[in-house]
Formats: C-alpha cells, structure tokens, sequence
C-alpha cells in the first residue's frame, strides 16, 4: 500500500491520470499505469551514497524491500502483471522465493523484531486488510477487519507487542493480535506510511497536510501534538528510522520533471543529505541491522545508452544494462572502424519500455 499518494501530492507531481487512486484505495490502479513504462528493481545503496549496486533483474516491478533483523533477507514485493505478492531473497539478491499466494495483491512486508514473523497489507475488491504470516509465508492470520478501504502499511513497535499501521482516518496502534486499537493521529490528511523508532518513543508518518507538498512528521504513540521534520515544497516521504534512532532515510521528489533520491537526515529533521541514489517516491528505502546500508527500489526504464563510435560488443553489453534490448543489427559502408557503431534507433537518451529494442548500423569498412 506503500504505492499510495494522497490525491495532492499526486496533483503536485504532476501524476493525477484517470485511474490514479485517493488515499486508502488499491495501489494497483496507479501502478497499472505506471508499469506501462516502468520496471522496478531492489538496489542497495552505502549509507553514505556510495557503492550503489542493482540486486534484482527479473522484468517484474519489484519494490518495497525489508531488510530482516538478521541482516540475511531481504523481503520485498513484487508484480506477475496483475497483482502484486510478497518474496523474500538472500541479502545478495539471491534465491528468491515466493510467500504469498492467491487472487489478491500482498504488499508492504514489516519484519517482526525477532525475525519470526512478518507483517503485510493484503488488498482485494478495493479494500485492503492488515495480515501477519511466519517468516516462511505459512500460517496467515488476518488481523484487521475495518471497513473499506481498509488499512495498510503495517510496522512494528520495537518489543514485538504492537503494530502501527495507516487507515483513512489517520495512524492507528494495535496490539500485535489486532485488539485494542488505538488512533494516534487524525485528519484531515492523508497519514501514511509509519515507521516506529528503535526506542519505541516516536513514530514517523508521511502525510499531505503542507496542501500541496508531502512532509514527515513524528508523533507519540499515545497521540499528542505532531512535529514537521522536513517542511519543504519538494515531497517528502517513506520515512525508515535508522536501527540507533539516530537517522532517518526517505524518499524526496522536488518536482514533476525529476525522479526521486533518498535522503538521509538527523532524527530531528536537520542535516537533510542527498544520497544521489535515484529511487522510488512510494517505496520505502530500509536499513540493514547494522546501519551500514540502505535498501530501495528503483522504477527503472529503458532509457537509450549512447553507442555510436563503440564496438559492437561493447554497444550490446551497454545497451543490456540499460534494461534495454539489441534490436536489428545491419552492416553498411562507413569510413570508420570495421565492427564500430556508426548509428543508432532509437537516439541516445530516449525514455522507453523496458526491453525496447534498440536498432544499430555497424560498420563494415575493413
């Protein structure tokens, strides 16, 4: 349900289309539009921004990656073409498999703090439900019965025994078994995504009360007044308590004409620091146990490489990790080097579907 943006953001963006949802509702719709053009995959990022490196390749979208307390998985969603289902792989990238089944979508998977359990937003029929399974995907309970649509984005407080998670009227606390709910915040807003600190004190939420723009937020557990961490124009979102408490990652998108980075910054908002790592605005980047790394998902695209002037080899292997395809291959006279690329369809820098292909005329001149 990390998908979701409140109708303003999604006007400030520039993203509001005919399907795109309001707070609350199914992500699908505004990912089935998206996914048009788009392919998502789990990077890992240094916490200081360097050593970016791509984990997964599969032409599924995949996001929402969830580092699991042992530091060894990572659990994360991802798309068959019409729904969306939980996976966990090995920290590398490695040995994918799937945990969640059936006709709905599963999204959103929250490590239990002993690694035991995971938590997740399965949504269907337009209302989404907050559930809980083993680490192994076996024994699903399902915790929440509210009305539609429902709830989402699940975390866990840091001693196991209650669970934060979002619904339309705000940010709600319950106990781990689904009683005794609480409600920690209340529009009108669109309160989204909480992420409960390591000492249990706090809880970060993204939420659309700047109007226009996204900020982060922090709030008791019990309630109480909030605090705007970021009060910027530009979006804000996702937040991820570092595991001291000391840092907090999101995702931030200045405007329409440029994709979002994660950030990092103090728990107090200050010290807010580009990671230039390019990322997703509705997944949440997650932290490995120990604070060393960052995981997030990028919504990749096919956009063209510049091969004119290099060899052909050389060209097709660029234009693979481009998430593009080597199209048609023709060999015309050309006064440059034998087996060099002397032309290319479509031009440098083009924005396209994963996997379009990419046409060349290579050199024949011996």
């Amino acid at each position: 349900m990390r998908r979701t943006l409140g109708l303003a953001s999604l006007v400030a963006l520039g993203l509001v289309v005919a399907s795109a949802p309001s707070a609350g509702s199914s992500a699908a719709p505004l990912r089935a539009w998206a996914k048009t053009v788009w392919n998502g995959d789990i990077y890992v990022v240094n916490a200081d921004g360097t050593g970016s490196r791509r984990l997964t390749r599969d032409p599924a979208e995949e996001f929402d990656p969830a580092w699991s307390p042992d530091g060894t998985k990572i659990a994360f969603s991802r798309s068959d073409g019409d729904r969306y289902q939980i996976f966990v792989m090995n920290e590398d990238g490695t040995s994918p498999v799937q945990l969640t089944q059936g006709d709905s979508s599963s999204s959103d998977a929250a490590w239990s703090p002993d690694g035991r359990r995971i938590a997740f937003t399965r949504c269907s029929a337009g209302s989404c439900h907050i559930y809980v399974m083993s680490a192994n995907g076996s024994g699903e309970t399902r915790l929440t019965q509210g009305d539609r649509p429902g709830e989402w984005d699940p975390s866990w407080s840091p001693d196991g025994t209650r669970i934060v998670f979002a619904e339309i009227g705000g940010i709600v606390v319950m106990n781990a078994d689904g009683r005794d709910w609480k409600q920690v915040t209340v529009g009108p807003a669109d309160d989204n995504n909480p992420d409960w600190s390591p000492d249990g004190s706090r809880i970060a939420f993204d939420s659309s009360r700047g109007l226009w723009d996204g900020d982060l937020y922090v709030v008791d557990p019990g309630g109480g007044p909030l605090t705007d961490l970021t009060d910027s124009q530009p979006l804000d979102s996702n937040p991820s308590w570092s595991p001291d408490g000391r840092l907090i990652a999101f995702m931030r998108r200045r405007n329409r004409h440029v994709q979002a980075r994660v950030f990092v910054m103090s728990a107090d908002g200050s010290w807010q620091t580009n990671l230039r790592a390019i990322g997703d605005v509705y997944s949440r980047p997650s932290w490995s146990p120990d604070g060393s790394k960052l995981a997030y998902s990028w919504l990749t695209a096919c956009v063209v490489p510049k091969v004119a002037g290099m060899r052909l080899a050389d060209a097709r292997e660029r234009i693979r990790r481009a998430s593009c395809s080597v199209g048609v291959v023709r060999y015309e006279a050309s006064r440059g080097p034998r087996g060099v690329v002397v032309s290319q369809r479509p031009q440098a820098r083009a924005e396209r579907r994963i996997g379009t292909r990419v046409s060349l005329a290579v050199s024949r001149r011996r």
